[in-house]
């Protein structure tokens, strides 16, 4: 920002700018030149983080006034002029105007210490200086509305109260599933998981949970704390406390979740509730006055999170080598072979190939470009996570997966400040919102943040490094890494990087004393020809996921000839949870039947399962028969029966 004199360079004059102060006047004074657009946007911007810490005043009317300051150097350079006349100009008066306001304070000591940063600071200024309308038009075009400075304090309100509702999704969702799954009597049960890990000597600091103290009551009461405390959090009471208590309540159940609880978006929850802890205000109401201003360096934590959550699932698909991706023909098997589908993923999964193509194409665009957007300022930042929210937005209209998407929202609006959310509320009670510029929080809290930001930063250039080369890193880095692995600062993300081409299925039976055999029916995945699956989101059904995945394990032996006609052979991998379920089928385990829609209405003589291809019906063979699927088995095993153990 500096003078232009007649403002031929911003070829109009400008109008309006902020109050000009008393002159003289006892506060410092910032004179820039009242007949530039490009001057008077920024000095309203200043002004409006200013207040009335610092006097505004166009040189035109100001200049008379500080004789011992010439008019050249008024029109060729703002200046910060102190009440006894001593001055500051250029670049040099806009870094101490941001230290004054408490904007920034490194510039101002870089440019008094430091002489290549003083030159090129100073030639940067110069340069802008004759090119101030470029400089106008780069400003509109990437902030927006220059005079509106970027906040976050609305921002950060936003972000933890929808963080506290995806939370609270996330513990109700777990809880009324936690006994069948995780139970004492469920299909993976936290006590014989922790029994292992106390017996090799593990740590609670390498495995942090609440299920040392053991049983059923610790884990009920864990989830019925972490909801009670996101209730607070949407509420915004002791907004720090509560975003510690379901950061540390999630940690608990993800611990010990084994496969139920091991999907990225539980690890993405588990990131954002920690930068949450950070970004919290140390107060009684999230909309206290005595909130301090939000963390910058914790806010571009939030951006970066966003960025490889979405780059990276772009980058996976192009590093795997899958030819569907390549070609762009992975949607025409992304919808029918996807966990769960509903009816509108049939009516995606019938378009026509070419469409299916351009969305491919546009997927990449949008998860390889957008992030990229992210780390430019209001207007290109704010494009990005509309098309970031669009695609998210798109997956949850077709698909069934949780809470993830509307996390990867939740995070789509973290990213706009607080000028750019003020246009969702109505006009009228845009000014009932506090908004704005506030005190920075103390010494002490500002530098722990800034320790903390800094080690999870350290983390996460690793995790990228990673992900990218799959090199070693340094013994101290590994060391510290591995110090942490347990608490899952970091996430490593990547959804779909191959496309599977087949469904198979798990269809399971039962056989009644009369020796007639019956469907075992799930909820969400698919089962009975005629019906495809309902909406279950934001709610994770995670029975029904994680057999998809067993379904695809058992697929993969099914090829190589592990599993033959007649046979009854189930543990493959630690990871199923097949045998297990059979095992609590075979004795009508009350936790485990609560998962399923049409369990067994006795006790069942003997158990049996297929493993069955499904594909989508064509629009012609919906029409003749009412199917949304067909299939064709694959395998079929052996009855089982109570005595034998799987």
């Amino acid at each position: 920002m500096s003078g232009c004199g007649s403002c031929t360079s911003c070829g109009s004059k400008c109008q309006g700018g902020p109050p000009t102060a008393a002159l003289p006047t006892d506060t410092p004074l910032l004179v820039w030149d009242g007949d530039c657009t490009f001057c008077r946007r920024w000095a309203k911007r200043l002004h409006a983080v200013a207040g009335d810490r610092i006097g505004f005043a166009p040189l035109q009317e100001a200049a008379h006034h500080y004789p011992h300051i010439s008019q050249h150097a008024f029109e060729t350079a703002i200046h910060l002029i102190e009440p006894d006349g001593t001055y500051t100009s250029g670049a040099e008066a806009l870094f101490a105007t941001m230290e004054r306001l408490g904007l920034r304070t490194w510039p101002a000591k870089l440019y008094r210490t430091l002489a290549p940063f003083r030159a090129i600071s100073d030639m940067a200024y110069h340069f802008t200086a004759r090119h101030r309308r470029a400089a106008d038009v780069a400003c509109r075009l990437s902030l927006g509305r220059v005079e509106v400075p970027s906040t976050l304090l609305l921002t950060r309100r936003v972000f933890l109260r929808l963080l506290g509702l995806i939370y609270l999704i996330a513990f109700l969702s777990f809880g009324n599933q936690a006994m069948g799954l995780i139970g004492s009597q469920g299909l993976r049960p936290a006590d014989v998981l922790m029994k292992q890990v106390a017996d090799s000597s593990t740590s609670w600091w390498n495995f942090p949970t609440l299920q040392w103290l053991g049983g059923d009551t610790v884990l009920w009461t864990t989830w019925v704390i972490g909801a009670v405390a996101s209730c607070l959090l949407m509420l915004g009471i002791v907004p720090l406390f509560s975003s510690l208590v379901c950061w540390a309540m999630y940690l608990s159940l993800v611990t010990v979740g084994t496969v139920f609880l091991q999907y990225q978006w539980d690890n993405l929850l588990l990131e954002c509730g920690l930068l949450a802890i950070l970004w919290a205000p140390l107060t009684w109401r999230l909309n206290s006055q005595h909130a301090r201003r939000p963390s910058r360096l914790v806010h571009w934590l939030l951006v970066l999170l966003l960025a490889r959550l979405v780059f990276f699932g772009g980058l996976a698909k192009l590093q795997s080598g899958d030819p569907t991706w390549a070609d762009c023909t992975a949607l025409s098997y992304y919808f029918w072979t996807q966990p769960l589908p509903w009816w509108p993923a049939w009516i995606a999964a019938s378009l026509p190939v070419w469409i299916l193509k351009l969305a491919c194409a546009g997927l990449f665009i949008i998860e390889l470009g957008a992030p990229l957007l992210l780390f430019l300022p209001r207007v290109p930042r704010t494009i990005g996570a509309i098309l970031i929210a669009g695609l998210m937005l798109g997956i949850a209209a077709t698909g069934n997966y949780g809470f993830f998407n509307w996390l990867a929202i939740v995070l789509c609006l973290c990213m706009l400040d607080d000028a750019v959310l003020l246009m969702l509320w109505p006009r009228a009670a845009r000014g009932r919102i506090a908004v704005g510029l506030r005190p920075a929080s103390g010494p002490l809290v500002r530098w722990g943040r800034r320790g903390v930001s800094a080690v999870l930063l350290l983390l996460v250039l690793v995790s990228i490094r990673e992900q990218i080369t799959v090199s070693r890193i340094g013994q101290p880095i590994a060391s510290l890494q591995r110090a942490v692995q347990g608490w899952r600062p970091v996430g490593h993300y990547g959804l779909f990087a191959t496309m599977t081409k087949t469904r198979p299925e798990i269809n399971i039976e039962w056989r009644d004393a009369e020796g007639t055999w019956h469907p075992v029916r799930f909820r969400w995945k698919p089962g009975p020809l005629h019906r495809v699956g309902g909406f279950c989101q934001p709610g994770m059904p995670r029975l029904d996921w994680q057999l998809w995945f067993d379904a695809l394990t058992y697929e993969a032996a099914f090829n190589q000839g592990g599993l033959r006609s007649g046979q009854f052979n189930l543990r493959i991998t630690n990871r199923v949870v097949l045998p297990m379920l059979l095992r609590q089928l075979m004795v009508l385990d009350p936790p485990v039947v609560a998962l399923l829609e049409e369990p067994p209405s006795s006790t069942p003589t003997s158990l049996r399962w297929h493993l069955d291809q499904y594909r989508f019906t064509t629009t012609a063979e919906r029409a003749e028969s009412g199917d949304w699927w067909s299939k064709t088995r694959l395998f079929s095993s052996s009855p089982l029966v109570l005595q034998a153990a799987p």
